[in-house]
């Protein structure tokens, strides 16, 4: 799957994706009805019946047209029999989830709990238990509005003929009733969770039994919930919320019961406080001047943990491909990045040896990327030896959590600082060299040398544009800084090639959290301001610091991806011209598109985790180890094979992976798709340069 595909041939894939334990989120387009939605695949349900028990489940909250429901639309299944996949396609609610809130006062945290009760009435009156109420399932949709959202761990009760028999019952730990960790949801375990909800807004953490772990480490059996204890001020709340938390389902309030208590307790709507924004880094209390300059570490609560933390997402074809949305691709709308003057590279050789980048049987190593004299031409030098570390600065983010960086997040053009926020989410805070073929839309400021474009936080990601030529034009029109080279935008064989070269800062989940846009853009703009520093300090005729150390001599880094797939090899794919393609920042991506089908080839290097089983069917190409995706069947066929280049071990001994993707979509039938793609990935396995 890929940005600018289509789902069920009416949803185009415009941002994402967000990965996590249960799967993975979209935000889409519907061209159908001209409306945003969200694109959830959930894993685990690919049989045929998992897919009808959410055609089921859709069917019964499609009939809602509650103000505190976010809608699902419709359940999606594309391909067939084991390769089939199946998307939930829910409302859109740019809002962030309430787990991302400071603590609300007693009457604000009634008021929003009493909208969620009110929606459990109509999901309660339609048999069904929505099984994981949490301040991570309710988005807000205005000052004193929600919407529950997430019905993944829904449960069928009470008969109805549309509803399939149930799976496996999901849940929460923290917010769980007793009786839902024994299997047994009914009704009134929502209320329970609601209660449990309705504290931790207050508290910062759900309630626990006496002397219980703190949250993240506490993991409630049936026995333990017996005796949870309210320790904050809830003011009014508290005989409604001890009423809800009762042990026995059968002594607790309705949900329209529990409705009416948190009204009473909310009281007057108009005299409540707006639900405040997401809470930013506050001021140090002590220290030295400079440290209460500085915003301090999220303090404990803003994030609650969930049950798992997921593993960073692998760099495979999922994020290289959400990479290169921000960069130029035409379907992409994640960042709509590019320059408006020319960043460049001269024919500086930097750090790196010629001599890694020859080619087999004798072919000349490619020439580096080159194009017009300009400011960042002589800035950035060598494009493949230009350090993008040298944009990125742990320290500085240091302030919301641990930060480490990550030089090899992905392929060559980035670098990447993790930042574990401790009480939440861990945050990928990506500097990126891109060509720019489009333009940067978004609020235009001047820092030094350098032109910083804000771009609209949007998709569960924050962007800023960092230009160093030229002027930005907000309006979406043509770079301003044009080439000097008289090539016509094409690099030496007649290629393509953005004559704009700029660096993109991006915040974004690192795992399959939900944090808020301004978390996200504070961060952004923390690391931006950094980057910008940074490129600001290089003296006038210098250059930016070269990767150190320099990559060694069996890197990629040296290679051209586009020499890899020849004119020969090219011929599988009907109407393309191998003279033609379009080239990315460093060479390091290249892409193909076929004049008379609706067929597109890239080729990109990558860096990671190495490959495994569940990357695909294993085999070797060129003697080199490959695995063989099947292609996703979605409108936009899609097909994979990623071949391995080496492997070696990183200075904190972990085992990482060079590799490049072969990637051919469009129209055609799956066997087609992964035919050519076999082929044209063996071709490119037998070019690559020897070791």
């Amino acid at each position: 799957m890929r940005l600018g595909a289509k789902v069920g041939e009416r949803y185009r894939l415009t941002k994402g994706p967000i990965r996590g334990g249960s799967g993975e989120v979209w935000l889409a387009h519907d061209e159908e009805l001209g409306r945003d939605v969200v694109l959830k695949r959930v894993l685990g349900v690919e049989s045929p019946t998992g897919f009808d028990r959410l055609r089921a489940e859709a069917r019964v909250l499609a009939r809602f047209s509650h103000p505190h429901v976010v809608t699902l639309h419709d359940a999606v299944r594309v391909g067939r029999r084991n390769r089939a996949t199946t998307y939930l396609v829910m409302e859109y609610a740019p809002g962030g989830s309430l787990d991302h809130r400071p603590p609300l006062p007693p009457h604000l945290a009634a008021h929003l709990g009493a909208q969620i009760a009110d929606a459990l009435i109509a999901l309660h009156t339609e048999g069904i238990v929505h099984g994981d109420i949490k301040p991570g399932n309710v988005v807000a949709t205005g000052p004193r509005t929600v919407k529950l959202a997430d019905f993944g761990a829904a449960y069928r009760v009470g008969g109805k003929e549309t509803i399939t028999p149930n799976s496996a019952i999901g849940y929460t730990p923290d917010y769980a009733a007793p009786e839902v960790v024994r299997g047994q949801p009914e009704p009134a375990s929502d209320v329970f969770s609601l209660a449990a909800m309705v504290y931790a807004l207050i508290s910062g953490d759900p309630p626990r039994p006496p002397g219980a772990p703190g949250a993240g480490s506490y993991r409630p059996g049936p026995e333990s919930r017996r005796n949870v204890e309210l320790t904050a001020d809830v003011g009014p709340l508290r005989e409604p919320l001890t009423a809800m938390l009762r042990r026995d389902p059968g002594a607790r309030p309705s949900a329209a019961e529990a409705l009416e208590l948190l009204r009473a307790a909310a009281g007057p709507v108009a005299e409540l406080p707006a639900l405040p924004d997401p809470l930013e880094p506050t001021e140090r209390s002590s220290g030295t001047a400079e440290d209460r300059s500085e915003p301090a570490r999220f303090p404990p609560g803003l994030f609650r943990p969930g049950l798992f933390r997921p593993t960073p997402l692998r760099p495979g074809r999922f994020l290289r491909d959400h990479l290169r949305s921000v960069v130029a691709v035409s379907a992409a709308v994640v960042v709509l990045a590019a320059a408006a003057g020319v960043w460049a590279a001269s024919g500086g050789s930097g750090g790196a040896s010629a001599a890694p980048g020859s080619a087999p049987s004798g072919r000349p190593a490619p020439k580096a990327p080159t194009s017009a004299g300009s400011v960042s031409a002589a800035l950035f030098g060598d494009q493949r030896t230009a350090d993008p570390c040298a944009l990125a600065k742990p320290a500085v983010l240091a302030k919301y959590g641990d930060a480490e960086l990550d030089p090899a997040y992905g392929n060559f053009d980035r670098c990447d600082v993790i930042v574990d926020t401790r009480s939440g989410p861990e945050i990928d805070i990506e500097v990126e060299f891109v060509d720019g073929s489009a333009q940067p839309t978004g609020t235009v400021h001047t820092a030094g040398r350098v032109r910083v474009v804000d771009e609209p936080a949007d998709g569960g990601e924050c962007d800023r544009t960092l230009l160093l030529d030229g002027a930005a034009d907000t309006g979406g029109g043509n770079s301003a800084g044009n080439s000097n080279s008289g090539n016509g935008g094409h690099d030496h064989g007649g290629r393509h090639r953005s004559t704009s070269v700029h660096a993109v800062v991006t915040a974004k989940p690192a795992d399959d959290s939900d944090p808020s846009s301004t978390v996200l853009c504070g961060m952004a703009d923390t690391a931006t301001t950094a980057a910008v520093a940074a490129l600001n300090a290089v003296p006038t005729g210098g250059r930016l610091p070269r990767r150190t150390p320099a990559l060694p001599a069996e890197s990629l880094v040296d290679t051209d991806a586009c020499t890899l797939l020849t004119a020969t090899a090219l011929e599988v794919v009907p109407g393309i011209d191998a003279n033609d393609p379009d080239v990315s920042y460093g060479n390091w991506d290249c892409s193909w598109q076929s004049t008379t089908s609706d067929i597109d080839v890239d080729l990109a290097f990558d860096r990671g985790e190495p490959p495994t089983a569940d990357d695909g069917t294993s085999t070797r190409l060129g003697g080199h180890r490959a695995f063989v995706a099947p292609p996703d069947s979605d409108g936009d066929h899609t097909a994979v094979v990623e071949v391995v280049y080496r492997t070696y071990t990183d200075d904190h001994g972990d085992r990482l992976a060079e590799t490049f993707e072969l990637e051919v979509s469009g129209s055609g039938g799956d066997a087609r798709l992964r035919s050519m793609a076999t082929r044209l990935a063996a071709a490119a396995a037998a070019r690559l340069p020897t070791r």
